[in-house]
């Protein structure tokens, strides 16, 4: 019998503004993950969203050295040049759905 987990790769990234931050990502998102981002509106919302997922982890703190969540307004603190980078990983992460709405359409 096998069990069902989640079997995702994570990758380190560094962030170029802030080069001391480490950013754990996964490869991909779970088919949950998947329909929560499908219900939001807007690009800029469902990148969000979808970064929210992907990140694991990362080694932001606040003023008191605790570690900061991933949440949308921790994100939006990010400069574009750094929220850029995580995007173009999450593009990565997501190609294969571009290629299967292709093949769809190609039908």
């Amino acid at each position: 019998m096998t069990q069902l987990l989640d079997n995702r790769k994570t990758e380190k990234l560094k962030l170029p503004s802030f080069p001391d931050v480490e950013v754990e990502i996964y490869d991909g998102l779970l088919t949950g993950e998947y329909e929560a981002i499908s219900k939001c509106e807007g690009e800029f919302s469902k990148g969000i969203e979808i970064l929210k997922f992907l990140i694991k982890s990362w080694s932001f703190v606040n003023e008191k050295n605790e570690p900061l969540n991933v949440t949308k307004e921790n994100l939006a603190l990010l400069p574009i040049k750094d929220f850029t980078v995580l995007m173009n990983k999450a593009s990565e992460a997501l190609a294969f759905l571009v290629d299967e709405k292709k093949k769809s359409s190609n039908e």
